[in-house]
């Protein structure tokens, strides 16, 4: 135990350098041209699963956008997405972060062909798979991975209505 504990406090450094690095990758994916990745306060109240709000600034001190971050479970677990949106309130990208839904099914949902149905949507109505009804702007599922599928729509929900609680405070 004492070895165990003694090799977890030597790497620590190295595995926190590593999360960052592999945070940053996904933030740099979504944006690209991101010169600085500001923290800002969660929204009061924060729901349940809002991980990260962070303002999005480029060289010049411009605002690109926010990138939200937050989770909701899925079929193997939580299931962490992060949301790329512009100061208008568009959709840039989406991606989802590690999780343990089934390889070969629910990892579907990390796939473009299933996460572009996002892009350049706007944030005034909230998304739900299709099978739903009402009055929200239609997500197909991935076939066979339908809890997935869920656990995506619901944390992009989550990060759309925190970019609104952000919009009403500024």
């Amino acid at each position: 135990t004492g070895l165990i504990s003694l090799t977890y406090e030597l790497t620590r450094e190295e595995r926190e350098l590593q999360a960052e690095n592999a945070a940053n990758a996904n933030r740099l994916a979504l944006f690209p041209k991101a010169e600085e990745f500001l923290p800002m306060d969660l929204p009061e109240p924060a729901p349940e699963g809002l991980l990260e709000v962070l303002m999005v600034k480029a060289s010049d001190g411009s605002l690109l956008g926010y990138l939200i971050s937050a989770y909701k479970r899925g079929y193997g677990g939580q299931v962490p997405v992060m949301v790329a949106v512009s100061p208008d309130g568009v959709i840039l990208g989406v991606r989802v972060l590690d999780n343990d839904e089934t390889p070969g099914l629910g990892k579907k949902v990390e796939q473009n062909q299933f996460l572009n149905q996002f892009v350049n949507k706007s944030v005034q109505k909230p998304f739900a798979l299709s099978i739903q009804s009402g009055d929200f702007q239609p997500i197909d599922a991935i076939s066979g991975a339908t809890i997935s599928s869920r656990a995506v729509t619901e944390a992009v929900n989550m990060a759309v209505l925190a970019f609104e609680q952000i919009k009403e405070g500024s």
